[in-house]
Order: structure tokens, then sequence, then C-alpha cells
């Protein structure tokens, strides 16, 4: 008795191992069919996102790059790069010189750059976030060397225009006052700012 008992334990064992295992057979090709669709699915997202990062990339290129070419001819190029790093996508915001070299500008070039190219990274990002059409600066451009400081006030004019932005700039700067459309005098009365 003790030998059939066995058997038939063991009987029931294979029988309910051959289930177990049918069972994930059939989990497993049900894992890999939701596996391929997700995959397919990361790849319609990868690709909408490269698109929408081509899209972004050409109005912020362009408008920085307008920029630069305004002030400093054809001394620098900008471009936007992306990168895959940490599983994620980053942005690099590379400049280059006329000879196609990159260049680190806070290393190899004045302040007056920088400043340009951050002015008008600034007016390029807010120009497709579309929060509203008004962007207010503090002493933009500062350290912009006296000569380029016309056509710098001009490019802030002209970009205002063509993109419909407000632009609100805080200034001691003759040049970029004389190319306003309106200028408010503000001076510190009793330890109070008021427009006189």
């Amino acid at each position: 008795m003790e030998i059939k008992e066995k058997l038939n334990k063991a009987i029931i064992k294979r029988q309910s191992n051959i289930e177990l295992l049918a069972q994930r057979k059939q989990r497993l090709e049900e894992i890999k069919t939701e596996t391929e669709e997700v995959l397919k699915s990361l790849s319609v997202c990868q690709e909408v996102a490269k698109e929408v990062q081509s899209q972004l990339s050409v109005k912020i290129e362009t408008i920085t790059n307008l920029g630069l070419e305004t002030l400093f001819g054809d001394e620098y190029s900008f471009k936007l790069e992306y990168v895959t790093a940490r599983g994620k996508t980053e942005v690099e915001f590379n400049l280059y010189d006329k000879m196609g070299n990159q260049i680190d500008p806070m290393v190899q070039s004045g302040g007056g750059l920088v400043d340009a190219m951050t002015l008008c990274l600034r007016i390029a990002v807010y120009n497709i976030s579309h929060v509203n059409n008004t962007i207010v600066f503090d002493e933009a451009m500062k350290f912009l060397s006296k000569g380029f400081r016309e056509k710098a006030a001009e490019l802030i004019h002209t970009l205002s225009e063509r993109l419909g932005l407000q632009i609100i700039e805080v200034t001691h700067i003759p040049e970029f006052m004389e190319n306003s459309d309106k200028q408010f005098v503000i001076k510190k009365i009793n330890k109070v700012s008021e427009v006189v």
C-alpha cells in the first residue's frame, strides 16, 4: 500500500507540475507579447521626442544664432546637441568658432559673448514656452563691449517685434535706452522708488 500511495502522490505532483509549467509557459508568452507592445510604444515615444527636440532646437538655435551673427558676424555659431546619459536624454549647449572648433565661452571669451548668448537663449526659451508676451531683463548684456551695444539694442528691438514680445529692461546703458519704444526714469525719493 505504501508504494501505491507514493506512486499516486508522485503522479498527482507530476500532473500539478505539468499544469504549472503550462501556466508559466502561457504567462511567458503573454509577457513576451506585452514586452513587444511596450517596445513598440517606446519606439513611437522616442520618435515623437526626437521630432519635438528637432523643432525646439531649430527655434532656439535660430534665435541664438541670429543674435550672435548680428553682434559678432560669422565669428560664432551655436548648436544644441542631444546626448543620452544615465538613461535620459540631455541637451548640451555648444558654441563653435568660425573654424568649427567647439569653445567654452566662459573660458575663451569675454563676458559680452556670454551675456549675448544668455539673453538670446532666454528670449528663445521664453518664446517657445508661450507663458505670456512680456519678459523682464535687469541689466542684460552689461558686460558687452561699448562697440557692440548699439547692435545689441537693435537686436533686442528686432527680436521683440519679430516674436511679438514686450521686453522690459532695467538698464543704465544709453544705447539700450535710445532704442526703446518707451522709457521710464525711476528714482529713489525718501527711500521709495518712484517713476519721475
